[in-house]
C-alpha cells in the first residue's frame, strides 16, 4: 500500500505535518519504517555564526568533537584478507586499518616512535610489516616494535620503554569500520544506539564492496557542507529532475540517540511541488521510474501507463524476481524496496540507502582552514549486475566482483561530472552559502520543521563543544 491507497488518497483535505507524514503500517523487521518520537528542539534562531569560520573554533572542535566520536572510515572489504590495510587521513592524524583475522580489525595512529614520522604512505596495501623511511625502524602490522636500526647505538634505557605502535580503538558493525581517537570511550553499538542499529538490520551491508570512491576539497567549512544533506528542503529549488520521481514534502523524518537521524524519501512518488505544475497531470513514465522498474526485471511492455502504479510494479517485480536477482527481500518492508533512506552518522557521514547499494558521504574538516572541508564520496553496492539509483554516478564498466580494491580518484578544483548531477547542483550553491553566512548582515539561520535535522546536529554539536557529552 502506497500513501496514495492510504487515508491522504481518500481524503484530500486531511492535515499532514511534514515531519510526521502518514506512512501506513507496513510489515517487516523490527524498527524498520516506524516512526521515531517527535523531539522538540525548538524555534530558536541559530545566531552562533562563528562556527563556520573562526579557526578558534576549529582547534576547539578538534580537541572537543573529532578526537571524542566514533567516526566511520571503510568497510571490510576495503581490507578483504588478512593483513590487508588501508590508511586513514582525518585532520591532523593518519591511521592504520589493518585486517586480522576473520572480521577482526585492528587499527594504529600513523606515526613511527622514534621521530614521529608518518611512514604508510600507499591508501591500500598488503604487509605483514612496515619499515619507516627515515631511519629504517621495521613495525610488524600487529602495531609491534621489530627491528631498530643499528640498534647498538641506542642506550638500554633509550629503548627499554613502549616503542610499539600507538593503538586507536577500532570496531566494526554490518561491515563498516569505526575509529575512535579517545581511549576512554564506550562501545561503538552503544554510540550508535539501539533504536538506530534495528531499523538498519535488514540491510546487507556486509556484501557490499566499494564501486566509486572520489575525493575532493571544498571551499566551505565542513558543518555548512554537511547541512545541505541533512535536510530535504532545498530539494525543489536545488534538484528540480528529482521532483519528477521523488516527494520531498511528505518526508518521514527520524531522530535518534547520540545526534543520528534518517529521512526516508518516498521515491516513484512526484513531490508535491511538481505535480501542482502539472495539476496533478504528469503522464507517462520518467526515465527513474523505468530504471527501478527494469531494476526489478519488469517487461517493458509490462510498464505500467501511470506513474501512480509505478511503485507497487516495483515491488511486485522485486518480490516476484529475487531468486533471479539474487537477492532476498523478505527481510525488507514494500516501501524499503523503493524509497531512498537517507541517514546521518552523527557527526560527519550520510548514508543514502536503497537494499542493493549505498551512496556514503563523509566531510573532514581540515587540520587547519575552516574555511575549507575535505569531501569524500563512496558507492558501495553488492556484487553482481543490481541496478542502483541513477544518482549514484558509477561507471557501467566499474568491477563488481569484489576480487580487487578500487583505487581512490582526487578531484582538483570543485564540483564536476564525476560527483553526479545531484552532489554537482549543491557544490555550485556552496561558495554562495559560505559567503553570505560570513556577511554582518546574516543574523543566523531560521530552520523550519523539515529541517529538524540540522536542529538536532546541532543540539548534538553544542553538546560536546560545552563538555556535557564527557
Amino acid at each position: 500500500m502506497t500513501r496514495f491507497e492510504g487515508p491522504l488518497g481518500k481524503n484530500k483535505d486531511l492535515r499532514i505535518e511534514p515531519w510526521t507524514p502518514n506512512f501506513e503500517k507496513t510489515p517487516g523487521i523490527k524498527g524498520g519504517q516506524t516512526k521515531q518520537p517527535y523531539v522538540d528542539f525548538g524555534g530558536d534562531r541559530m545566531a552562533d555564526n562563528e562556527k563556520y569560520f573562526s579557526p578558534e573554533v576549529l582547534a576547539k572542535e578538534w580537541d572537543l568533537l573529532c578526537t571524542k566520536v566514533w567516526m566511520i572510515v571503510g568497510h571490510l572489504n576495503d581490507v578483504p584478507e588478512e593483513d590487508c590495510f588501508m590508511k586513514v587521513d582525518y585532520g591532523r592524524e593518519s591511521f592504520i586499518i589493518v585486517r586480522g583475522k576473520g572480521d577482526s580489525v585492528r587499527a594504529f595512529f600513523n606515526v613511527c616512535q622514534h621521530r614521529g614520522t608518518r611512514f604508510v604512505t600507499a591508501d591500500f596495501g598488503r604487509a605483514k610489516s612496515w619499515t619507516c623511511p627515515f631511519h629504517h625502524w621495521r613495525y610488524t602490522n600487529d602495531g609491534k616494535l621489530d627491528n631498530v636500526y643499528e640498534r647498538e647505538s641506542f642506550r638500554e634505557e633509550t629503548l627499554c620503554r613502549n616503542l610499539d605502535l600507538a593503538p586507536i580503538k577500532v570496531e566494526a558493525w554490518k561491515g563498516w569500520i569505526f575509529i575512535n581517537m579517545d581511549p576512554n570511550a564506550g562501545p561503538l553499538t552503544d554510540y550508535l544506539g539501539e533504536r538506530f542499529r534495528e531499523s538498519l538490520d535488514a540491510f546487507e551491508y556486509r556484501k557490499f564492496i566499494r564501486l566509486y570512491d572520489v575525493r575532493q576539497t571544498w571551499n566551505m567549512n565542513w558543518k555548512a557542507a554537511i547541512e545541505a544533506f541533512i535536510e530535504g528542503y532545498h530539494v525543489t529549488a536545488i534538484h528540480p529532475e528529482l521532483c519528477t520521481f521523488m516527494d520531498d514534502y511528505y518526508v518521514q523524518h527520524d531522530i535518534y540517540d547520540n545526534g543520528h537521524g534518517r529521512s526516508i524519501f518516498p521515491f516513484m512518488e512526484p513531490a508535491q511541488s511538481y505535480l501542482a505544475t502539472t495539476k496533478g497531470g504528469q503522464e507517462g513514465l520518467r526515465d527513474e521510474m523505468k530504471l527501478f522498474l527494469s531494476a526489478a526485471l519488469v517487461d517493458e511492455k509490462d510498464h505500467p501507463k501511470r506513474w501512480q502504479d509505478v511503485k507497487a510494479a516495483v515491488i511486485a517485480g522485486k518480490r516476484r524476481n529475487q531468486a533471479k536477482l539474487g537477492f532476498d527481500f523478505s527481510r525488507f518492508s514494500d516501501d524499503q524496496l523503493v524509497d531512498d533512506w537517507n541517514l546521518s552518522f552523527f557527526p560527519f557521514a550520510t548514508f543514502n540507502t536503497h537494499p542493493e547499494g549505498v551512496l556514503f558521504q563523509r566531510w573532514v574538516p581540515d587540520a587547519e582552514d575552516p574555511r575549507k572541508t575535505h569531501y569524500h564520496l563512496q558507492i558501495y553496492a553488492m556484487q553482481g549486475d543490481c541496478v542502483i539509483p541513477s544518482y549514484m554516478p558509477i561507471s557501467p564498466e566499474a568491477d563488481r566482483t569484489g576480487k580487487n580494491v578500487l583505487p581512490i580518484t582526487r578531484l582538483e578544483g570543485m564540483g564536476g561530472p564525476a560527483l553526479g548531477f545531484v552532489v554537482q547542483q549543491d557544490v555550485d550553491l556552496v561558495p554562495k552559502f559560505q559567503a553570505g553566512i560570513e556577511s554582518r548582515g546574516f543574523k543566523g539561520a531560521s530552520y523550519g520543521e523539515q529541517e529538524i535535522r540540522v536542529r538536532q546536529f546541532y543540539r548534538e554539536y553544542y553538546r560536546y563543544m560545552n563538555k556535557q557529552r564527557f
